[in-house]
């Protein structure tokens, strides 16, 4: 059997290392000490599908604003670089999920209206699968450590650009519901949620290309996880753990999500 992966705070401390806490050369620091001043957020709808989330608006204080401008090259083997310049703001990776701060968080990165990735740094390389064949609109926006996106003016701190995909070259997985068993699998991980908390802390899973995965996630309440940029879901609840079973066909590093509470269970790594 296996040697399965445990998915603990080195994990994390990897994240957090290779993402970059604080913005790079191009961003203008915000004051470290500002507080959670800004307004009750209001209701903002990112999207319609099923893959969608429903992210609240909070507005930004202070002066100057926070801005983002984003960069977009075609990688040379597959996908895109996303290069992301803020100013007035910092990436806090490490409070992604707590109580939110003026001009500080994070960035949700989006294919037309679906939320494909959460960027915690400058730079992002989005995978060739993310992107159905066609022109698309690849967008950033700027959140906020509890995922409310920051806006000016109820319109939300944001860039965007025209990106066209030739379909994913290695159509995308599917969980293997009849085939779960923990012995077929070369990497395995167990991941609970309970009372809104992760556990094992989120980190980074390393899968090698061709590697079988097999995660399974059990939670307190009924939710769906879904594994981006390989298009996985499964339904969880109390009662019904899901288990996720596939073959890391494509390289990059991919978001394992709950839907409704919008959770990062971890990052897949697969090289």
């Amino acid at each position: 059997m296996p040697p399965r992966a445990r998915l603990g705070l080195a994990g994390a401390v990897t994240v957090l290392v290779l993402a970059g806490c604080a913005a790079d050369s191009d961003t203008d620091a915000p004051n470290p000490t500002a507080s959670a001043s800004s307004p009750a957020p209001s209701s903002e709808n990112d999207s319609s599908s099923g893959h969608g989330h429903k992210h609240e608006m909070r507005e930004a204080e202070g002066a100057p604003a926070p801005s983002v401008s984003m960069q977009v090259s075609e990688d040379p083997v597959s996908g895109w670089n996303v290069r992301l310049k803020v100013k007035e703001f910092a990436f806090t990776p490490e409070r992604a999920g707590g109580k939110p701060r003026d001009a500080e968080g994070h960035a949700h990165l989006y294919v037309d209206d679906e939320k494909v990735a959460r960027v915690y740094g400058s730079w992002y390389h989005l995978p060739a699968s993310a992107v159905p064949e066609g022109e698309h609109t690849l967008s950033v926006r700027l959140s906020a450590n509890d995922h409310s996106t920051w806006g000016i003016d109820g319109k939300p701190i944001a860039d965007s650009a025209t990106i066209t995909g030739e379909g994913s070259d290695g159509s995308s997985a599917s969980s293997d519901t009849d085939n779960d068993s923990e012995g077929d699998a070369d990497v395995t991980a167990e991941i609970s949620v309970s009372d809104g908390s992760v556990s094992p802390e989120p980190g980074r899973l390393e899968v090698e290309k061709g590697q079988r995965v097999r995660i399974e996630v059990t939670a307190d309440t009924a939710d769906t996880v879904h594994l981006h940029g390989y298009d996985i879901g499964e339904s969880v609840g109390p009662k019904k753990p899901a288990v996720l079973t596939f073959t890391a066909d494509q390289a990059g590093v991919f978001e394992l999500e709950t839907h409704d509470s919008g959770l990062l269970l971890t990052q897949v790594a697969v090289e």
